[in-house]
């Protein structure tokens, strides 16, 4: 058996420490919070139900100011609430949230480098005993959530329980959501668990409303009433959800089913060449469908393509779809929801006579997206972008850049129908030409609909991909 040099042993023993240990402070907290507690209350001999849904602003100092929402028993109030945490370098730490009614003092943990915090509580003398969560606003600017952000099918569950005369009885909800992206709820059908039976089909439909902030509120309703809710998107997603109906308490959380992906880009002859490859590393069989859409929203074709394809790959396989330099230049976008563990990127190729052809590797992104940042060097260079409103309703874009030392240059709104794409060099819209000669941050975001963002960087004879990070 060979042994390794010792130099090498002495090497990884003095790196495992520094990739095993994850080191936070308070400033691991910063930011929008949204936080969940349930558990129980103890009133008088016996204990009831107990549910919260919170919203704070956590200043990285240990400071905590915001509302919260409470349903004990079936009785709703929400106030204002304020709290001190302490993180430790191993990421445990402590809290306390404050209202007009009661202190509750939380031990938590930091996960996810500071996104999400696992916590337990209690209360002074000990009548509440709670666990729960804070899970990061799905945007800290305010410029990411509206109800365009909310959109397709999501799973659902509810449970806890309703309360009549004092006594309890169980609800549980499972459920598939469909959010229209426009503050609807198109339809919501699953089972319900009450005192009254288990496994009973339900359906509904209803409205939501999503704020700046992510906060919000719904309503699902069927032939038996209405279900009213505080809710919240988090990072990642999820929606949160508190029934703020008297008589209940009830709380649980929607997570989107299927994630739609985008190449906000395709662009085929005079020149240019796309394609997509996709990867299936699973030890199954995986299908999905590739559909194309030109830039005023309709449906592109694709010379040997059509204006959609399914793809089949096996075990382990690999495919491309290819949109040859053929006749005149068109433009569009691709859409796809990737079944889980599949991957792929795009690339671009464009060949000018007289030069070698040069390409560029996009990667796909989010089409369900309502904030898009990336970095730009415009000083010996030109960037250029392609924005794609993947959304059934039209929308309009605000783009807004910074230079590098955070002054703004330039803002600019884009209206984009349903479904609709421009592209051009970010120069060229009315308002930023201040970009020129300048190096910084340039932000694309909605109040509705969905943004997707592509950005390109060309010189003289080539070009190159920009990442975009979008939330």
């Amino acid at each position: 058996m060979k042994t390794a040099p010792c130099g090498t042993l002495l090497l990884f023993a003095s790196l495992l420490p520094l990739q095993a240990v994850a080191q936070c402070s308070n400033a691991s907290l910063n930011g929008q919070y949204f936080y969940t507690l349930g558990g129980s209350l103890k009133s008088g001999t016996s204990s009831v139900s107990y549910n919260e849904l919170g919203n704070v602003s956590a200043d990285g100092n240990g400071n905590l100011t915001g509302s919260t929402t409470t349903s004990t028993a079936g009785v709703i109030a929400t106030q204002p609430v304020t709290g001190t945490y302490s993180i430790r370098s191993n990421c445990s730490g402590t809290a306390t949230l404050t209202t007009a009614v009661e202190a509750v003092q939380l031990t938590l943990q930091v996960i996810g480098g500071g996104s999400q915090a696992i916590v337990s509580a209690t209360s002074s003398p000990l009548t509440l005993i709670a666990e729960g969560r804070f899970n990061r606003a799905g945007d800290a600017t305010g410029l990411q959530c509206g109800n365009g952000s909310l959109s397709g099918s999501y799973g659902m569950v509810l449970s806890g329980g309703t309360y009549s005369g004092g006594i309890r009885s169980p609800y549980d909800n499972v459920n598939q959501t469909a959010f229209d992206g426009m503050g609807n709820v198109s339809s919501a059908t699953g089972l319900v668990t009450t005192s009254a039976g288990s496994g009973i089909s339900w359906s509904a439909s209803g409205t939501y409303s999503l704020n700046a902030d992510c906060s919000g509120a719904a309503q699902i309703s069927n032939i038996n009433g209405a279900l009213n809710f505080a809710a919240a998107r988090v990072e990642g997603g999820s929606l949160l959800l508190l029934e703020t109906d008297a008589g209940t308490t009830v709380s649980g959380s929607a997570d989107p089913q299927q994630i739609e992906d985008v190449l906000p880009q395709i662009a085929f002859g005079g020149g240019w060449y796309t394609a997509l490859y996709f990867t299936n590393p699973n030890a199954s069989t995986e299908t999905f469908r590739v559909t194309f859409t030109a830039d005023d929203g309709t449906p592109m074709s694709i010379p040997g393509i059509g204006s959609s394809k399914q793809i089949t790959i096996g075990p382990l396989g690999t495919a491309i779809l290819e949109a040859q330099n053929i006749g005149a230049l068109t433009q569009g976008y691709a859409t796809f929801s990737l079944p889980v563990g599949v991957t792929g990127y795009g690339v671009f190729r464009q060949t000018v006579s007289g030069r070698p052809d040069q390409e560029a590797l996009v990667s796909f992104k989010s089409a369900t997206s309502t904030l898009a940042t990336m970095t730009f060097d415009d000083t010996a260079y030109i960037t250029s972008v392609a924005i794609a409103n993947t959304s059934s309703a039209p929308t309009t874009v605000n783009i807004t850049l910074w230079d590098n030392n955070g002054n703004q240059i330039g803002t600019a709104a884009v209206p984009l129908a349903a479904g609709a794409k421009t592209e051009s060099a970010l120069r060229g819209y009315q308002g930023l030409s201040g970009i020129v000669g300048v190096r910084g941050t340039a932000q694309f975001s909605v109040a509705s609909g969905d943004v997707s963002v592509l950005g390109l960087r060309f010189d003289s004879s080539a070009f190159t991909s920009i990442p975009v990070t979008q939330q």
